[in-house]
C-alpha cells in the first residue's frame, strides 16, 4: 500500500555488475558481465571472450518518492523498493459570505 516493488530475476550475476540510475523520472537498470574462458591442451591454446548485457528503463510517475528508492540483490533477484509519496491532503476552506 505504501510502495511498489520491482523484482528482476538475474541469477549468476554479481551485485557489482549492476548500474541503477534515476534521471528525472526515468529509472534505468543496466548490467554488463564479461567472461573469459580458457582451454589449454598439448599444443592448442584457445581463448574465448563473451559478454552479456541488458538495459531496461521505466518511467516513474509523480507518486514515487524518488529520493527514497532502495535496491538490494540477493539470491539472484534484484529488488527495487519504490516508495510512494505522502499524499497531500486536500484542505477544505470555508468562505464567509459578506
Amino acid at each position: 500500500a505504501d510502495s511498489y516493488q520491482l523484482d528482476v530475476a538475474v541469477p549468476g550475476w554479481e551485485k557489482s555488475d549492476f548500474n541503477v540510475k534515476l534521471d528525472g523520472n526515468l529509472l534505468t537498470i543496466s548490467a554488463e558481465k564479461k567472461e573469459e574462458a580458457k582451454a589449454e591442451g598439448d599444443k592448442v591454446v584457445r581463448k574465448e571472450f563473451g559478454s552479456r548485457a541488458f538495459k531496461r528503463s521505466f518511467t516513474l510517475d509523480d507518486k514515487i518518492d524518488a529520493a527514497s528508492i532502495g535496491a538490494k540483490y540477493e539470491n539472484g533477484i534484484l529488488k527495487l523498493q519504490l516508495p510512494k509519496k505522502e499524499e497531500v491532503k486536500a484542505t477544505t476552506k470555508e468562505i464567509n459570505i459578506q
